[in-house]
């Protein structure tokens, strides 16, 4: 595409082989080409952009959801995570104290993550705890977080000393991006869907917003039989989430064909190295550039999928902040079972 210096430089070259006269810059016909320069190069940029919108390859935003819907889909919502708080006072009481729907409580992070009770529930006579359901007051990722976080009470009855969450908040999930989105609609076309293929079942399960990965693998359980393994961007699903796919899937599928849907087991993927960095990048900064790409690439493996060494290491370079790397001794390629995925374990990263 034309720069606007180019196409103004081309329009002056042409007015003076046209008229035979040397262009002077500051008449009134300059003014002129000026902003008709502008105007044609405003025009060709809206073509250039509506040209990328035209295929999902280099689509983006509304546009793309325009073109997953031609193939039968929707962009996955975010979700707010889930999970228990646990309300504690001293010493037992002589009456009850109500927790009603709505309290808060938040984390001590920099930037609290905050969260709300579903549910009204008491602390009864005589007890000096009780749990109660909870969820992330914002959809995201960011909600998903470890055991004894959610301590501080902004928002909870007087009587209450103490909160904490004494499981993990789960479930929570960033809503998909375009390239997620974009990946779904190239596999309606690899991996084509005729109503009796395991790719029929994979793209129903995916269309469930949570479902970050799905496996269906058939005669786990005898003919006529199909076992549908799901599973979250980075935790295994909420049985809510499970019992939607199931519901859609019974919904869904062929006659007589018995669909069960179950959480992938999540298998713990550990990763150790020893790093070399780049002039300019602290120690601190590269164990945290490469725990994320190592992150990412678990979290991209399929269900049922391999790990490999050699992809792994694509991704460690491609951060830019590393010469070359040595792996542990341990570090091998593994596969896993098709009712499997990896999981982020531990990681030891030393840098030189």
């Amino acid at each position: 595409m034309e720069t606007y210096d180019e196409i103004y430089g081309r329009m002056k070259n042409a007015y003076e082989r046209e008229t035979g006269d040397s262009f002077n810059e500051v008449s009134d016909i300059a003014i002129r080409l000026k902003v008709l320069a502008g105007e044609i190069f405003k025009l060709q940029t809206n073509l250039e952009w509506w040209k990328r919108q035209m295929f999902a390859v280099s689509a983006s935003g509304e546009c793309l959801d325009k073109l997953a819907s031609q193939r039968g889909i929707e962009r996955k919502k975010a979700m707010k995570s889930t999970g228990e708080i646990t309300f504690n006072i001293s010493q037992p009481c002589s009456h009850d104290i109500v927790i009603p729907k709505g309290c808060v409580v938040a984390t001590a992070d920099l930037v609290p993550i905050r969260f709300v009770t579903t549910e009204d529930e008491e602390i009864s006579a005589g007890n000096t705890l009780v749990s109660v359901y909870a969820e992330a007051e914002q959809a995201g990722s960011n909600g998903n977080i470890g055991l004894g976080c959610a301590v501080v009470p902004v928002s909870v009855p007087t009587e209450i000393e103490t909160v904490t969450n004494r499981e993990k908040f789960t479930g929570g999930c960033d809503a998909e991006t375009d390239d997620e989105l974009r990946k779904r609609i190239r596999d309606t076309y690899i991996n084509t869907s005729n109503g009796t293929n395991a790719a029929y079942y994979e793209q129903l399960a995916l269309t469930v917003d949570g479902v970050a990965k799905a496996s269906a693998v058939g005669k786990v359980r005898g003919v006529g039989t199909v076992n549908v393994y799901v599973t979250g961007a980075d935790a295994s699903l909420g049985t809510n989430v499970v019992a939607k796919v199931q519901s859609l899937l019974e919904k869904q599928r062929e006659l007589n064909v018995d669909v069960i849907v179950s959480n992938a087991q999540r298998t713990a993927c550990n990763m150790s190295v020893v790093a070399y960095a780049e002039d300019g990048y602290s120690s601190g900064e590269v164990k945290e550039l490469l725990k994320n790409a190592f992150a990412e690439y678990v979290n991209s493996i399929p269900i049922g999928g391999t790990f490999r060494l050699s992809e792994l290491g694509a991704r460690l370079i491609d951060t830019g902040c590393i010469t070359n790397y040595n792996w542990n001794t341990d570090m091998q390629d593994v596969t896993v079972a098709k009712s499997q995925c990896f999981t982020v374990g531990t990681v030891t990263i030393g840098v030189k």
